[in-house]
């Protein structure tokens, strides 16, 4: 099933789409394969490829995506149908800032790919439905190279920047959280809730 999601993969890229680079995704199916969550929450569903893998992957769990997309709901449900797991995977459609704060559930697992500026602004709110023990996987936490380097920005990513910069420094410094950081691709960051 790996690779037939793989050869959809390749699709979406050439038709223009963003994916998950595939390091990165290599990466999040072997952090799902050891961590084994139940719940599953993804912010950016695009597609819902790499959601799609996480399912296939781990056939007891349950997936809740948000994507504000309506064409890409619409592929995402149709990947999710066409593969069998349309009954273990729900989205919500709208905007994760205004979806975030009013979640209710909890959730083992956290695949974070969504608006990249509004990472740090997401994460009391992740972190709140994220059960002890329980990783949260964001992915692009160093943003074209531009995060935690004395480089110049361009004016336009300056705020993603920041906020990003404030997000690693965030889930790097609390004593709660035990963070590893993948200098792959866009940048990785696996951090684990301790308590």
């Amino acid at each position: 099933m790996i690779d037939k999601i793989k050869e959809l993969r390749a699709q979406a890229k050439a038709e223009g789409d963003p994916v998950l680079r595939d390091k990165s995704f290599d990466l999040l199916l072997k952090t799902v394969k050891k961590y084994k969550p139940k719940t599953v929450l993804e912010i950016g569903v695009n597609r819902g490829l790499s959601g799609l893998a996480i399912l296939c992957t781990l056939p007891d769990a349950k997936l809740t995506g948000i994507e504000i997309d309506d064409l890409a709901i619409k592929r995402a449900t149709a990947n999710y149908k066409a593969f069998g797991v349309e009954n273990r995977a729900k989205i919500f459609c709208g905007d994760a800032s205004e979806i975030i704060p009013v979640l209710t559930g909890n959730y083992d697992f956290i695949f974070l790919d969504g608006p990249k500026g509004h990472y740090y602004e997401y994460l009391p709110h992740l972190l709140a439905v994220l059960n002890n023990g329980g990783v949260l996987f964001a992915d692009n936490v160093l943003f074209r190279g531009y995060v935690n380097v004395n480089v110049k920005t361009p004016h336009r990513y300056a705020t993603t920047k920041h906020s990003m910069e404030n997000f690693l420094n965030a889930i790097q410094n609390d004593e709660n959280l035990k963070t590893t950081l993948y200098d792959i691709e866009d940048g990785i960051s696996i951090t684990e809730k301790l308590i």
